[in-house]
């Protein structure tokens, strides 16, 4: 029985099969032969998609190595090594309008940045200044270097200088190496801007924050500046337990915010010298709910709820408002009730004096492990040392009637 289907005239499909398919090779190779001359002729083309494809290339490597990043010279970094490395750069400079900016080794691994210094000369300045205004790419002499500049545009207002250099016995930069220097620019200059401006934001929200929690902080006199200090620290103690970039901010905000249901509170209790009543306690103990219900329907707030409530719960069960028990607990509400509980100790209340710095860290060794997270004070404890030891001064100045800072494991 024929394995191919059966023609009309009895024969099978299969028979026709093979000579079917030397006709469709004799096709494409008189296509490969066509698009081959076609080439000959005009090499240029050629040329054309070799550069076009690296351009696209270069902007899907760079789209990939950007994904996550969020601060501003952690991009430009990447930018400028993934430059330098492709157009075989010895250095490669990001001026800015006024002349200032950063100066980068490729040769460096680490890529750290230097400021640029008296290399400078007015004739090449003047130079940066035509390529800013003119919003080109460019080849400029400068001392028989070979420098290849061209404009970054983070903003119409905010147009960086990037100046690309090879030594003086490599190759000049040909035509190809504007295209592809004036494509990445065209395509990181706009995230670069977006960025920028997502830091400015940032930044007023952080400090519109922390102004109305200063406000906050005010209604009790003894806690002026607590929840500043409980987001330094938290943020420290964070690093230390390996979060990072957007982690790192969430943790800063939640810290800042965790006392915010108080607002409820009235000040007579808050205030209040000597012991609370069992009453006057339980109204304190409803601040961690009053805080989630004031930052509930606030859509950038909603990461931060479960935190804010849950920041005086305590891993043997005994704390507020459910009880909870260990890993139940966010690991940010247990790494702001150490930080908490250390400054409520380490300044003065209504009802008793500060523990010295030293007493305070005792007290949070004694309870790591029922009260408190063992994590989260391990890290707190080495977060602490680290920063009385680099920060000295700053250190003084938010706890300055203390003793010397001792730490060590719980």
């Amino acid at each position: 029985m024929p394995s191919g289907p059966i023609d009309p005239d009895g024969t099978s499909g299969a028979a026709d099969a093979a000579p079917s398919g030397l006709a469709q090779l004799d096709a494409l190779a008189r296509v490969v032969r066509q698009v081959g001359a076609l080439l000959e002729e005009n090499e240029g083309l050629a040329d054309e998609v070799l550069r076009v494809y690296e351009q696209l290339n270069l902007i899907f490597q760079l789209t990939q190595k950007f994904a996550g990043l969020t601060n501003l010279v952690q991009i430009e970094k990447v930018l400028v090594q993934s430059l330098g490395e492709l157009l075989a750069a010895e250095t490669v400079s990001v001026v800015r309008p006024d002349g200032a900016g950063r100066h980068y080794d490729i040769a460096d691994r680490a890529g750290r940045p230097r400021r640029i210094g008296d290399w400078r000369d007015p004739p090449l300045m003047s130079a940066v200044r035509q390529v800013r205004e003119s919003r080109t790419v460019s080849v400029l002499p400068h001392r028989g270097v070979n420098l290849l500049a061209g404009s970054l545009v983070r903003r119409e207002d905010a147009i960086d200088v990037v100046l690309v250099a090879r030594p003086p016995a490599a190759r000049e930069f040909t035509s190809g190496d504007l295209l592809l220097l004036e494509a990445v620019l065209a395509f990181g200059g706009p995230i670069l801007g977006n960025t920028e401006l997502h830091e400015q934001l940032r930044a007023m929200s952080v400090e519109t924050t922390r102004a109305l929690v200063a406000a906050i902080d005010k209604k009790d006199r003894y806690t002026s500046g607590h929840s500043e200090r409980v987001g330094l620290l938290a943020t420290l103690a964070g690093r230390e337990l390996g979060l990072s970039g957007a982690d790192l901010t969430l943790l800063e905000w939640t810290a800042l915010l965790h006392d915010v249901g108080k607002i409820g509170v009235p000040e007579e209790i808050l205030n209040k010298p000597g012991a609370l009543t069992a009453e006057e306690f339980a109204i304190i103990k409803r601040h961690p709910d009053m805080g989630c219900e004031i930052l509930a329907p606030i859509a950038s707030f909603r990461q931060v709820l479960d935190a804010v409530r849950f920041h005086h719960e305590n891993p043997d069960g005994t704390g507020y408002p459910l009880g909870l028990t260990r890993d139940e607990i966010p690991l940010f509400a247990r790494i702001i009730h150490v930080v908490d509980v250390f400054d409520a100790l380490s300044t003065a209340r209504s009802y008793r004096k500060a523990y010295t710095v030293d007493g305070a860290l005792q007290i949070i060794r004694e309870e790591a492990g029922t009260k408190l997270d063992a994590d989260a004070v391990a890290a707190f404890l080495r977060a602490l040392e680290a920063f009385r030891r680099r920060r000295p001064e700053r250190f003084a100045r938010l706890y300055p009637s203390q003793q010397e800072v001792a730490c060590g494991s719980p």
